[in-house]
C-alpha cells in the first residue's frame, strides 16, 4: 500500500474515533497503539512493506528509536517501518486538524 492510501486509511480510522466521542488529544495519546496496528507481523510482509517505503527511512529506526541486543534485520526493518507509519499518522492528524480549523473558521464567519 502506498503512503497516500495509508494516510487515507488512517484518516478514516481517526475520523471514526472522533465520531465515537474521542477528541484529538485522546487519539494522539493512543498514537502508539494505532501505529502498531499498521505494522506487519509476518516476515514476508515486513520485507514487502519495507521495500516499498521511501528510502529516506532506511536504517533510521534503530538510530532514532534505539536498538539493543543482537542484530536482527527484521527487527531493524520493523523500527524503520514504525518511523514511516508514525510520520504518516501525524500527517493524517495534521490534515484532520487543518480541516477542523477551516470548519471552525467558516462556522464562526457565518
Amino acid at each position: 500500500m502506498n503512503g497516500y492510501a495509508i494516510v487515507k486509511q488512517m484518516k478514516e480510522e481517526i475520523e471514526s474515533e472522533l465520531l465515537r466521542g474521542e477528541d484529538l488529544e485522546q487519539i494522539k495519546d493512543r498514537s502508539g497503539e494505532m501505529i502498531d496496528s499498521y505494522l506487519p507481523i509476518y516476515n514476508h510482509k515486513i520485507l514487502e512493506e519495507w521495500s516499498s517505503m521511501p528510502n529516506d527511512y532506511d536504517n533510521r529506526g534503530s538510530a532514532e528509536l534505539g536498538y539493543e541486543g543482537e542484530p536482527d534485520i527484521i527487527r531493524l526493518m520493523t523500527l524503520d517501518l514504525y518511523l514511516y507509519y508514525s510520520d504518516l499518522f501525524f500527517e493524517a492528524m495534521g490534515e484532520i486538524e487543518h480541516e477542523k480549523d477551516i470548519e471552525e473558521k467558516s462556522f464562526v464567519g457565518v
